[in-house]
């Protein structure tokens, strides 16, 4: 049975997912031995396939990843040729004709492909480590297609969500302590923080980079971009809602409020900290453009039972998702 996905490949532009997946019957059996193992699986087929890890949280039940697929023409032929080897573990395996090499070009940019691929390398790993056999998921993963754009919050506020996973479940009070996401391991150099950079010249809007910083009294150079878009991502996390027409020293302050404040005692943002199923069961997260544009142009194809339509709530501050239309509760006699 085909899985509602809303999916696409762009020659042209990256497309970002918020990827989620539990344990069958919510058993916990992710310990640190398993976390481990899908901390490596899902960073090593990033040089096998084509995609980024932008964030992760392995809980011990489920995970969620935030996965960038880069655009195809990134890819030169000689690139996918060297992937193929490494796909196939054949360092002189050649494609057989050009339909063959295309046909992998568009597999390994496709978001099922990738997670399948990831997922059927954990479970095969998981059955001969424990001598167990058959499903270990519940179901199919579900996918969020992300706006990212200097239009929406939309890819902060899925990261804060992941982040804050292990304090919303009373593990960590702070996600920096916590080993196994995305946030410590950017905090400590990691691959993950690689597009950090990028993010910083598209959500630091209001701090320029070659900007006088007077917090210091020192210019940013371009490396210390990646230093100041976590700071500002740290400071949103608690609530600094006014990020982007704030200048550094703004954010400084901040963080120095906050973080004069024992460990403790940290409030993260109400926003995030309540689980809320407005991310991990619709299929589009971003402004209303953005959602409606997805909706005209994946309806069809879906062929959905139910009507689906843009939904926000008061507290999302226009950030919308792709769900299906609440019935109407019928009028009491």
């Amino acid at each position: 049975m085909a899985h509602n996905r809303v999916k696409e490949s762009c020659s042209d532009q990256a497309v970002y997912y918020l990827v989620t997946n539990r344990i069958a019957g919510g058993r916990m059996l992710f310990k640190d031995l398993e976390k481990h193992k899908l901390k490596e699986l899902l960073f090593a087929g990033s040089a096998k396939l084509s995609y980024q890890v932008i964030d992760y949280v392995f809980m011990d039940n489920h995970f969620h990843l935030l996965i960038k697929i880069p655009p195809t023409s990134n890819m030169d032929d000689v690139e996918l040729l060297q992937r193929y080897r490494l796909y196939m573990d054949n360092e002189e395996i050649e494609f057989i004709n050009s339909a063959q090499r295309d046909d992998f070009r568009e597999k390994i940019h496709d978001i099922s492909f990738v997670i399948g691929n990831f997922e059927q390398r954990f479970v095969q790993w998981f059955n001969r480590e424990h001598q167990s056999w058959g499903r270990l998921f519940g179901q199919r993963f579900d996918s969020e297609m992300i706006e990212v754009s200097a239009q929406s919050d939309s890819l902060l506020r899925v990261m804060a969500y992941i982040s804050l996973n292990p304090v919303r479940a009373g593990i960590v009070t702070d996600p920096k302590d916590f080993f196994f996401c995305g946030y410590a391991d950017r905090l400590a150099g990691g691959s993950v923080g690689d597009s950090d950079q990028d993010f910083f010249d598209l959500f630091c809007r209001g701090i320029k980079a070659e900007d006088y910083c007077r917090r210091g009294g020192y210019f940013f150079a371009e490396n210390e971009k990646q230093k100041h878009f976590r700071e500002v991502f740290r400071a949103y996390m608690l609530g600094l809602r006014r990020y982007k027409n704030a200048d550094s020293k703004t954010v400084a302050e901040y963080l120095q409020i906050k973080m004069n404040t024992p460990p403790e005692a940290l409030r993260w943002d109400d926003l995030f900290i309540h689980k809320c199923r407005f991310f991990t069961k619709c299929l589009v997260i971003g402004s209303e453009a953005f959602v409606r544009e997805k909706l005209a142009k994946f309806s069809e194809k879906m062929k959905w039972k139910r009507v689906h339509e843009p939904y926000t709530e008061d507290e999302w501050n226009d950030i919308y998702s792709l769900k299906p239309r609440k019935k109407a509760r019928a009028a009491p006699n």
